[in-house]
């Protein structure tokens, strides 16, 4: 199996893209890798590329939107096996208590330190 993959990076905060190698990282507990097939690019990653979400650190993947095939599990995982075909979107939390949970505008929530700490935006 590779041990590296191809990822599109921003160098720095307004940089370009870049195409560069990098280590396949190997899943931590609870958690499973995905070979990604297709993945989506959406205006909070044009922020992101520009510079403009506060407090991330580059070089920096955008892309969180994705499609691929299960490709390696961690430990602890049961209902996911090698192969299943996934799909990811962005999804910041939900406490299913604020109005905007209850309307299912999951996607209302605030980040706070770049993904540090979720809170209810309610």
């Amino acid at each position: 199996m590779n041990k590296k993959m191809k990822a599109a990076q921003v160098g720095k905060p307004g940089g370009d893209w870049e195409l560069v190698e990098r280590d396949i990282p190997k899943p931590a507990t609870g958690q499973v890798r995905v070979k990604v097939e297709a993945c989506g690019i959406c205006h909070s990653d044009t922020l992101v590329k520009d510079g403009l979400w506060p407090g991330l650190q580059y070089p920096r993947v955008p892309g969180h939107e994705i499609a691929g095939r299960i490709d390696a599990i961690g430990a602890d995982i049961t209902q996911w096996k090698e192969g299943d075909r996934v799909g990811v979107g962005w999804h910041g939390g939900h406490d299913l208590v604020c109005d905007r949970c209850r309307r299912g505008d999951f996607a209302m929530w605030s980040v706070i330190d770049a993904g540090a700490e979720i809170l209810p935006c309610a």
